[in-house]
């Protein structure tokens, strides 16, 4: 019988109880149990000798020990040729369970790694002291808005910048959306589509790009009328009443710098994992994935009481969701906008709008609206007058030159294509 040092040590003590050199009281002392543990002890010294002081399960098979197939098969999964291989732990633990149906404790997880040399215990860098500021208390409060290019498929496919918004109350995604670049068009798909699903916010916090935020100074003439200059993007949540807040450091929206760190990780394996090399099929796997991470990560607002304002049921959003521009009627009803010639179709009951002008609306997938005010035109596009004629027209002649009695006939030859 192999005894340890702790053992060791009871059977001494043991034997000097038997022997008058210890009472009861010390010796139970000395062990760090009651009196009444002490004198059993000591009847099952007497009986079975140095054996009293191993335990009954020693030896035995703990009754919760994980099987060892599914130990090697987790260990083969999460090994070098494995393809949960570059998982941190708690991802792992949750696609074992959603995938590989194998249930196991987080700590767990992570002792068999460390044992079996597939994980090392993550670097600490040196603390970082910053003040902390506290959620919003209510859900549509801020949210924090940001977009972070990044090889998210790996090389299996472009590279995209993927542009979200996250909660600030909740931590909860709202929008998650892939594109080739950070661009109007994306933050305007957001705008939107939080907006249909949610409500309107009551503030976004975001980062100072030009996309969101414009760069120009006011003119003298903005100053005077106390306008300030606004990007596409700003006027949206102007006029929707979104308070715009422009952040001066990345810190200050910490939230969703640090949710880019996890989707970097998470995300980008879970989309390998999936075989997914498009930005079409990335962002068609994306409502799974926000589902999964919010009933994950999500928290509960401390004011249950929801701020989000939602949209009125007749709200036209192709008026407020879309980038717009102004262009002044012509003389025959048309506009021209993008390479294009747009008629505008009579309206019996309104005037006329020749020389007035009108805002050209495109929305997120191209379409476009015209109005005048808030009153939606209707139009038709037209082909341009120089494709409405098959036949090429003949090449005009050279203007007549008048007399030059001072001879400026070379500077008139120069002017007129002659030389």
């Amino acid at each position: 019988m192999t005894l340890n040092a702790e053992q060791q040590r009871e059977v001494e003590l043991l034997t000097r109880l038997e022997a008058g050199v210890l009472d009861v009281g010390t010796a139970a002392e000395l062990l760090g149990v009651r009196a009444r543990q002490v004198r059993r002890l000591r009847v099952r010294f007497q009986q079975d000798g140095m054996a009293a002081v191993v335990h009954g399960n020693g030896g035995r098979r703990p009754a919760n020990r994980t099987d060892p197939a599914v130990v090697e098969r987790i260990l083969a999964l999460a090994g070098p040729a494995g393809k949960y291989h570059d998982l941190n732990v708690c991802h792992l633990q949750e696609l074992l369970e959603h995938e590989a149906q194998i249930t196991i404790g987080r700590s767990t997880l992570d002792r068999l790694l460390k044992e079996a040399g597939l994980r090392q215990a993550a670097k600490t860098g040196p603390p970082v002291h910053r003040r902390r500021r506290a959620r919003r208390s209510a859900e549509g409060m801020l949210l924090q808005s940001d977009g972070s290019p990044f090889d998210w498929l790996e090389g299996r496919g472009p590279k995209a910048t993927l542009i979200g918004a996250i909660d600030d109350a909740t931590g909860k995604i709202v929008f998650l959306g892939f594109r080739p670049s950070e661009d109007q068009v994306g933050y305007l798909l957001l705008l939107r589509s939080v907006a249909q699903h949610y409500g309107l916010p009551m503030g976004i916090y975001h980062d100072r790009h030009t996309i969101l935020r414009s760069p120009k100074q006011p003119t003298v003439e903005e100053q005077l009328a106390g306008q300030t200059p606004m990007s596409q993007l700003q006027r949206i949540m102007a006029e929707l009443g979104i308070e715009s807040i422009a952040a001066y450091s990345p810190q200050a929206k910490g939230r969703i710098e640090r949710l880019w760190g996890t989707l970097q990780d998470r995300l980008t394996k879970e989309l390998r994992l999936a075989s997914i090399s498009t930005l079409d099929a990335a962002n068609s796997f994306l409502p799974g994935f926000i589902e999964r991470y919010n009933t994950r990560f999500a928290k509960q607002a401390q004011d249950p009481q929801s701020a989000w304002v939602p949209l009125p049921a007749d709200l036209d959003t192709s008026y407020y969701f879309a980038i717009r521009e102004t262009r002044t009627v012509r003389a025959d009803h048309c506009i021209s906008f993008a390479g294009q010639l747009l008629q505008l179709l009579p309206d019996p009951k309104g005037p006329s709008l020749v020389a007035q002008r009108v805002s050209v609306h495109v929305v997120p997938e191209g379409e476009i609206y015209l109005y005048h005010g808030q009153r939606q035109l209707t139009y038709q596009p037209v082909a341009a007058p120089h494709a409405m004629s098959s036949q090429p027209s003949a090449e005009k002649p050279p203007p007549k030159l008048p007399p030059d009695p001072k001879g400026k006939a070379k500077q008139r030859a120069w002017l007129f294509g002659q030389h």
